[in-house]
């Protein structure tokens, strides 16, 4: 991953990794998505959708997902199809993830992949490296 940027707020909250994979941006998360920390993962994703670059957000690694990580997804979904790109985001059978899309039938609106590669399939991409 090339032009990757951390951010973290206190131990145990959200961490954001980010970077450009070619052609589309990888946006990996772990740790806690919630009120108080979805500003921040806002920030990182609209500044992403200004790049012109589909966009591959990787929630394997989150172990809480508020509601407010719900409305952020759609929100970027209705942002990147406005600029004909595509947010997919990447579960990997993760249920903190997988659940609330389920119950509230918003996986249904969004692109959703098992894996990387999967997302990165979907987007006819080459499949970025994994050690990005």
């Amino acid at each position: 991953m090339s032009e990757t940027t951390e951010r973290s707020l206190r131990p145990g909250d959200l961490v954001i990794r980010s970077g450009a994979v070619g052609s589309l941006v990888l946006v990996r998360l772990s740790g806690a998505l919630d009120l108080a920390t979805a500003d921040n993962l806002a920030d990182v994703l609209d500044t992403q959708i200004r790049t012109r670059r589909d966009i591959v957000l990787d929630c394997t690694g989150l172990d809480f997902m508020a509601v407010v990580g719900m409305s952020l997804m759609i929100d970027t979904h209705h942002a990147a199809s406005a600029r004909k790109r595509k947010l997919i985001v990447v579960t990997g059978g993760n249920r903190v993830v997988l659940r609330p899309l389920r119950v509230t039938r918003v996986d249904v609106m969004l692109n959703l992949a098992a894996t990387i590669d999967d997302a990165c399939a979907q987007l006819g991409r080459l499949v970025p490296d994994p050690r990005g």
